[in-house]
């Protein structure tokens, strides 16, 4: 089986479909250290996803499972969840050896826009700009209004004094 995903930034962040269990090893040829899901239950049930054979996959191959669930094709639920997903994915990269994959379940919505949120905040992209960026490394379409709107929301935090 071929991994569905493409490189967003060199050797830390990748942004691709969801993983089967038994193309976990895959992932350990690229060195991923973590694993960041956005499939809510729902994307599970509808997939026939056996998340415990995966999870028991990550688990034997030293692979960290984190997990923001969040249902697909809802704006709303992916806007309110951002914040809370990019610092998810931000700690799964503090380690600088870090090497993340980020995935929902397709790899089209959900996964890019989080991982162009996590440029906005780290590298501090404009909205449109993380947008273009991710979109030039992986055939997606990320929902440029919520990354709107999370652009928004780090201004007013950044007015307020608080970090990025």
């Amino acid at each position: 089986m071929i991994l569905d995903c493409n490189e967003i930034i060199e050797n830390r962040l990748w942004v691709g479909s969801y993983v089967t269990a038994e193309a976990a090893g895959l992932l350990r040829r690229l060195e991923i250290s973590s694993v960041f899901s956005l499939q809510s239950e729902q994307d599970l049930r509808d997939h026939n996803i056996p998340i415990k054979k995966i999870l028991k996959s990550y688990e034997s191959l030293g692979i960290e499972y984190r997990s923001v669930p969040t249902p697909d094709f809802d704006r709303k639920a992916l806007g309110a969840n951002l914040a809370k997903a990019v610092e998810e994915l931000e700690q799964a990269l503090a380690p600088r050896w870090a090497r993340v994959y980020v995935h929902c379940t397709a790899g089209i919505n959900r996964g890019p826009t989080v991982a162009a949120a996590y440029l906005m905040k780290s590298m501090g992209m404009a909205a449109k700009e993380a947008f273009d960026y991710v979109v030039a490394r992986r055939y997606c379409r990320p929902y440029l209004s919520t990354l709107e709107e999370y652009e928004e929301l780090l201004k007013n935090q950044d007015q307020a004094g608080t970090s990025r």
